[in-house]
């Protein structure tokens, strides 16, 4: 991992799409799918649906589409979520992932989290339209941009308002918002998780 560092250059933060965004969704559950499907729709992004994940790798390989983030149930037949992770790494597919399942283990999150993905959101979603909204993606994005891929700053060593300027949660804002499909374990992960607290 790069060095800590207190200062955060913002001009050297990825650009992200002012308007809709691109969203690959994969899932075999189709009320799932017509969920984000909906829910993207109702906030001006494009969903991109996939019931099997080997399609979704056909998709990326051969770069029929240009997404600005991936959502994928973990337990998928064929290429499961850590699996498809391990794609997009060996494919250098530098893509925000956001993992979800009702396997709310801290093995489970763990896991996901050391092979790259930015999220982990607890299923059912269907009470979580908001999180379809462009601001609530721009936080799991610039994480994984910033945590995992650009720059590789240790989040445990910034500074609170520099945490806010990445949209990277405080501890506060965290535990007010415990009503969310976010792991309440993800805390307690080991040290690659973009979002363990001090």
């Amino acid at each position: 991992m790069a060095e800590s560092s207190s200062s955060i250059d913002m001009s050297a933060m990825p650009k992200f799409p002012s308007t809709n965004l691109t969203i690959l969704a994969i899932d075999t559950d189709l009320k799932v799918l017509e969920f984000i499907e909906k829910s993207c729709n109702k906030n001006s992004h494009q969903a991109k649906i996939c019931s099997e994940s080997s399609n979704a790798v056909k998709l990326l390989a051969e770069k029929e589409i240009d997404c600005h983030l991936i959502i994928m149930e973990l337990n998928m037949p064929e290429i499961n979520g850590y699996e498809f992770l391990e794609f997009l790494d060996d494919e250098a597919i530098d893509v925000p992932f956001i993992m979800m399942s009702e396997d709310r283990t801290l093995a489970s999150q763990e896991k996901a989290f050391r092979l790259g993905a930015c999220d982990y959101w607890f299923k059912p979603l269907f009470k979580y339209e908001v999180f379809f909204e462009k601001n609530h993606f721009l936080s799991p994005m610039m994480r994984h941009h910033i945590y995992f891929k650009r720059i590789g700053i240790n989040l445990d060593s910034l500074k609170e308002d520099e945490k806010g300027a990445l949209g990277y949660d405080s501890d506060e804002e965290a535990e007010a918002n415990d009503d969310s499909p976010h792991s309440d374990e993800e805390a307690e992960a080991g040290d690659n998780s973009p979002r363990k607290k001090e």
